[in-house]
């Protein structure tokens, strides 16, 4: 037995997560300047971002809303007064020398999110400034790009309630999925607008005291935090059964290495020197402003899940793929029109040949040039057996590739499907007429192809091309 498997046997994980999300808003949190992901370093500051003397916050509306709505799908209770602190700590990437963040009174306070089998708690959402950057050169210098300083993050702080790897993934994805479904972030990790500090202690199993946390902070992928877990919670219980004793530090995960290392002694909060924001009153939150968020809130994944399955009857898999692309889902329902007896079908076809269709051409589903209606009755024509899965994928074809309408494009198909058993009985008659050359190409003499195709031609004044007639007795014949 490993290591690993002994430790499970004697030691419990205890993990909570602080997961700092970026709020998609057009300007900072506490300024007007405007900011995005990609610009030239330090080209989006301004005098208030910077800490210069005499300049005056001001509250990003826009991030309380989506802070709110934010607290709303994660089932969290909102404080209509909340208030704003300094945060004190020296970092070069923090040009105040504080952060202004919620330290008493956040925005959102006990929430929750279901996961399988489980309900794991959420202590806190707050509102805060973001940091600057730090990017460290190969020639060993550190600078610093200021344009992501003060923009607005939310942190959502969870209780110690995941006991495992599998469940602080299962959390973190589920998080992620409400947020980006409703619009407040797009939890971007190599853009850096979801970030994750992992606290991670252990404890004998059966025990209700916790034991001393390191926190690992800043991990920037979802893999690395499952790692970084793992990593952890051996080294504690190595640490402990070897009879030391567990530090509490603050640590950064080394992707290179796969180890976490201490930066430092972890802080606790009277370290930071936390005081009320002089320069902001208390932002009052009325049940007014509450209730609307509330009511032009979007359907949440959950929600979709259940009608997904109960009514569309798919499976987990396909589920999950809708979820992930939220306009291929909208197109989807739009297609299926309550229509649910054929909604597997609807589905096969939107996620083989229409998907492969927009990667080929490198479009999203709203550029795509079929109209809802006319693919709908084009999958319906398959269903009910008036075309065959081999003539759907030509009318498709035609539809993605001309400015023909659906009506025309099924008046010529069915046209050509005429026009050719016009030609097959053409072509026989011409063959019953000539029994001797007919029994000699039989036989073999397949130079007289090209006889019958003179014949066919003569006969019919023109009306079909050479080939068309030669394909047809090519496969009559097997030639």
């Amino acid at each position: 037995m490993d290591k690993k498997k002994l430790f499970l046997n004697k030691w419990e994980m205890v993990i909570g997560l602080e997961v700092h999300v970026q709020l998609n808003s057009k300007t900072k949190m506490f300024t007007p300047t405007e900011w995005s992901y990609g610009e030239s370093p330090n080209t989006q500051i301004c005098p208030i971002t910077l800490g210069y003397p005499g300049t005056l916050p001001m509250i990003n509306s826009e991030a309380v809303r989506k802070g709110i709505l934010v607290g709303l799908s994660l089932n969290c209770n909102i404080n209509n007064i909340t208030k704003f602190s300094r945060k004190h700590y020296f970092y070069p990437d923090l040009p105040k020398g504080y952060q202004i963040t919620q330290f008493e009174s956040p925005l959102c306070e006990n929430g929750f999110i279901d996961i399988e089998n489980k309900k794991i708690r959420i202590l806190r959402a707050h509102l805060e400034e973001d940091a600057g950057k730090s990017i460290h050169t190969l020639e060993g210098d550190a600078l610093i790009d200021y344009n992501r300083c003060g923009a607005p993050l939310l942190e959502i702080v969870s209780e110690p309630d995941m006991s495992s790897a599998d469940e602080a993934m299962e959390y973190l994805k589920s998080l992620k999925e409400i947020i980006s479904s409703i619009g407040a972030s797009d939890c971007n990790m190599e853009k850096g607008n979801l970030r994750v500090d992992l606290n991670i202690s252990v404890m004998p199993i059966g025990s209700k005291t916790f034991g001393t946390r390191r926190e690992v902070k800043n991990v920037n992928s979802f893999r690395n935090v499952e790692k970084a877990i793992h990593h952890e919670y051996n080294y504690q219980c190595s640490i402990i059964e070897s009879g030391e004793k567990i530090d509490q530090e603050t640590l950064l995960w080394d992707d290179n290495s796969e180890v976490t290392k201490s930066i430092r002694t972890k802080e606790d909060a009277h370290d930071y020197r936390y005081f009320p924001e002089p320069d902001l009153p208390p932002l009052k939150v009325s049940n007014e402003l509450i209730e609307e968020i509330k009511n032009t809130m979007p359907e949440l994944p959950n929600q979709i899940r259940l009608d997904l399955y109960e009514n569309y009857k798919l499976n987990k898999e396909q589920i999950d793929y809708l979820l992930g692309n939220r306009e291929l889902l909208n197109y989807y329902r739009q297609l299926c029109a309550q229509n649910f007896k054929n909604s597997i079908k609807y589905y096969n076809w939107l996620s083989i040949e229409v998907v492969k269709y927009l990667k080929d051409k490198n479009l999203s589903i709203l550029e795509f040039p079929i109209a809802i209606k006319d693919l709908r009755q084009l999958i319906d024509l398959e269903i009910n057996n008036k075309i065959d899965h081999s003539m759907a994928k030509k009318i498709f074809s035609k539809l993605v590739s001309s400015d023909q309408k659906f009506s025309e494009i099924i008046n010529d198909i069915q046209t050509e499907n005429n026009s050719s058993d016009d030609l097959k009985d053409c072509i026989d008659s011409i063959l019953k007429e000539n029994q001797e050359e007919y029994n000699r190409l039989i036989n073999g003499e397949i130079k007289l192809v090209n006889f019958f195709i003179g014949l066919v031609m003569k006969a019919s004044k023109g009306k079909y091309s050479p080939a068309d007639i030669s394909k047809y007795l090519n496969q009559k014949f097997n030639v």
